[in-house]
This record gives C-alpha cells, sequence and structure tokens, in this order.
C-alpha cells in the first residue's frame, strides 16, 4: 500500500514539474512574483497580433478555427490584443454577458496556452458603463497566461511588457500596450490616447533606459485606433478623382495612397501585401495626445501597429523614419475582407531588434475555407465611400473610367 501510494506522488510530482517546464517555456515568474517573457534559445521571440473579434457572448466558430489554426502554425511567444474584442452591435448586453465575451477570447487563448496580452477598443470601451476598464483587464487577470501589470490601477490599459534575453541578462525589447480610449463625445476621430498616457510613457521610457546603462530600449507599440501621422502615405485630392480615392469620416475629404510610403523592404517584409481598403479613423487630426511627438522624442519605438479599420492591411514609414501600420480585422462577428481577414506576425531576433520581420496570416489560406459571402462585410465604413462614389458618377460622368 505505501509502495502505491509512493508511486501516485511520484507520477503527481512528476506531472506538476512537466506542467511547470512547459508554461516555463513560454515566461517564467521572477522573485515579485511576476510573469516575464524572454527570447528562446535560438535568439527568437514570435508576438502574432489578434484584433476585432467583436463578439457578444457567442463566440464566432471561423474566427475560433483562425485563431487556433494561427496559433498551432506560428507557435507565437506572445499574443497582443489590441482591442474591440465585444461587438459594437451587442443586443442585450449586460455586465455578465460583457464578462463573458471577454473571458471566451482569453479561455481560448489560455487553453492554447500561448502569453497574451489585451487592451481595449473603442468597441470594449463603449461598454465601461457596464464593465470598466479595470474590470475588463481583471477578466483577462483571470487566467494563468494573460500578461499584464496588475499594479496599474490607473489608466490599466496601458502598461508594458519586458522582454528579456534568452540567456535572462538584459531586456532585449519592450512591447507598449496603450490604451488609444474612444470617441469621448467628439463626432469624428477618435481623442487618442490621453495626454497623462503620455507622459505615462515617456516617464516609463526614461525608466527602462536609466537600468538598461543609458541606451534605450527597442520597443513596439500596440493599440487599437491609430495616430493621425497615419495619414502621411495619403495624399488629399478633389471629388473628380475619387474613382481611385477612398473617403475620410474624419474630415469628409478625399485621398489617394502615396505608394512611396508603403514599406515594401524585401528583407524586413516577408511578403509585400499592402492593402489601403478605407480611409483611417484614427485620432482627430487637432489632437492634443502628443503621443507621435513623444515617440521621436525618446528615440524608442521601431515600430506602431494598429487594428481599428478593418479592410486596412499595410506598412508604411513615416517622414521621421517610424514604422507603423494595421493589422486588418480578424473575426467574422465584424466587417471585413471576406475570406481574407487577417493577422500579423513580428519575428524578432535579440542580436539585431530593430530589424524585426513582418508577416501576415490569412483565414482563407490557413483554413481553406474561402467563403464566398460574409454578410456583416456590408458595414464597412468604406461603403461611405463606394456611396458617395456612385452618387458622383451621376456627376461627373465623362470624368471617370473603370472602377476601383
Amino acid at each position: 500500500m505505501k509502495r502505491a501510494l509512493a508511486v501516485i506522488l511520484s507520477v503527481i510530482m512528476l506531472l506538476s514539474c512537466c506542467t511547470v517546464a512547459f508554461a516555463a517555456e513560454k515566461a517564467t515568474i521572477n522573485d515579485k512574483g511576476e510573469k516575464v517573457l524572454k527570447f528562446n534559445t535560438d535568439g527568437k521571440f514570435k508576438i502574432l497580433q489578434i484584433n476585432d473579434t467583436q463578439d457578444t457572448d457567442k463566440l464566432n466558430k471561423r474566427t475560433e478555427a483562425f485563431i487556433r489554426a494561427a496559433v498551432a502554425q506560428e507557435k507565437p511567444d506572445l499574443v497582443v490584443i489590441p482591442g474591440d474584442v465585444c461587438n459594437d452591435i451587442f443586443l442585450g448586453a449586460n455586465a455578465s454577458r460583457v464578462k463573458t465575451a471577454l473571458r471566451n477570447l482569453a479561455s481560448l487563448l489560455n487553453e492554447l496556452k500561448v502569453p497574451f496580452a489585451y487592451t481595449p477598443g473603442n468597441h470594449d470601451h463603449d461598454k465601461d458603463d457596464m464593465v470598466s476598464t479595470l474590470e475588463q483587464m481583471q477578466v483577462f487577470d483571470e487566467f494563468e497566461y494573460n500578461i499584464w501589470d496588475k499594479n496599474k490601477t490607473e489608466d490599466p490599459g496601458t502598461y508594458n511588457i519586458p522582454i528579456m534575453s534568452s540567456d535572462g541578462s538584459r531586456m532585449a525589447l519592450n512591447v507598449y500596450m496603450i490604451d488609444s480610449q474612444n470617441k469621448d463625445g467628439l463626432a469624428n476621430g477618435y481623442t487618442g490616447c490621453y495626454p497623462e498616457t503620455t507622459e505615462w510613457y515617456k516617464n516609463k521610457s526614461d525608466e527602462l533606459k536609466a537600468a538598461n546603462g543609458g541606451e534605450v530600449v527597442p520597443s513596439v507599440v500596440y493599440q487599437h485606433v491609430p495616430v493621425k501621422e497615419i495619414y502621411q502615405c495619403l495624399e488629399q485630392t478633389d471629388a473628380k478623382h475619387a474613382n481611385d480615392a477612398i473617403f475620410s469620416l474624419n474630415d469628409y475629404k478625399w485621398y489617394l495612397e502615396k505608394e512611396d510610403y508603403m514599406f515594401t523592404d524585401p528583407d524586413r517584409m516577408v511578403r509585400n501585401d499592402n492593402y489601403v481598403g478605407e480611409a483611417p479613423c484614427s485620432e482627430v487630426f487637432d489632437t492634443k495626445s502628443g503621443e507621435y511627438e513623444a515617440w521621436l522624442e525618446k528615440g524608442d519605438i521601431i515600430g506602431a501597429f494598429f487594428a481599428h479599420d478593418h479592410v486596412n492591411h499595410f506598412i508604411m514609414k513615416t517622414d521621421d523614419g517610424i514604422i507603423m501600420g494595421y493589422n486588418g480585422g480578424t473575426g467574422f462577428a465584424a466587417y471585413g475582407r471576406g475570406a481574407h481577414r487577417s493577422m500579423r506576425v513580428y519575428t524578432f531576433d535579440e542580436n539585431d531588434v530593430k530589424n524585426y520581420k513582418i508577416d501576415s496570416v490569412y483565414y482563407d489560406e490557413i483554413t481553406g475555407d474561402n467563403v464566398k459571402i460574409v454578410p456583416i462585410d456590408i458595414m464597412s465604413t468604406a461603403i461611405f465611400g463606394d456611396i458617395l462614389r456612385f452618387l458622383l458618377r451621376m456627376v461627373f460622368v465623362t470624368s471617370w473610367k473603370g472602377s476601383r
């Protein structure tokens, strides 16, 4: 009996060790009880970006299949979720159902045993009166594989995630999750992050620099709403040239893409899949967030990546040399690019962090499901441009050739 009990206890201990070891491949616990991520033994670290799943308390089956397939194929070291987990059309929403919507995505990623980090989007903020931002962060933090700074009770959706070198001796990369807030009563565009968020970023950047021997720590930003500088890749045009243009709800003007602003470096972009499908619904043009200016001041941002505009999937380079861009929508409960819904993949090398590689994962390619019609796609904000384009054709008939 004692021998049998000893065997059982040995098996239990072995299984416990295996569980800890598996978790340790993705994250370790430091002496403060914090989860710490680090580069793998091969010197690589991979981030997978998922955004705009926009479910109610029922997780869309196609979205779930997409996430499962992408995680299995890419084996990311961290999944970042820059917002809009909750649907804007959430009939009968209440605190319980909103929390279920958040838990559904968190539970799936936890089941897949991949570290994940969340910051709210505008539609998540639409539910603040039911579930506050802090409560949303705490829902995600119910799960073992969630990464979040629990001490961040003020502006809790804004925090940073240090990524240590493979030997644990230094911080090789830093990830900023920034809460870009909501409309806050604005008719067009979004507030962008609050000025106090920008101040937090500047202070954190200085803190990391001091701890790194006076050298800035290369950092990437993930947030929902893009900064207004995303418009550097567009140029204003007039209605007579709207056939090839996109219509902006920020200022009710037409814009054309500047192709030379699209980032196409073959050594960095695994494939050249830049697609501009709608005018960015960015922070308002006269915003006082100061976020982009702060990036330039601190000099640590090597990339900034957004969500929000579901049919935009491009990477650009600003006049100041900052690489930034979009992942298109991931989920099937909100509008998107049909079967070509996407996730972004970023692969970093600890010996050359600034020259990371950027790739994409597409639903149709990874699942083989080339669904022809997704009815919700008619809800795209680009539809306003299509309607205006049709009306303009009635006025400028002789000026219009071909179709966009």
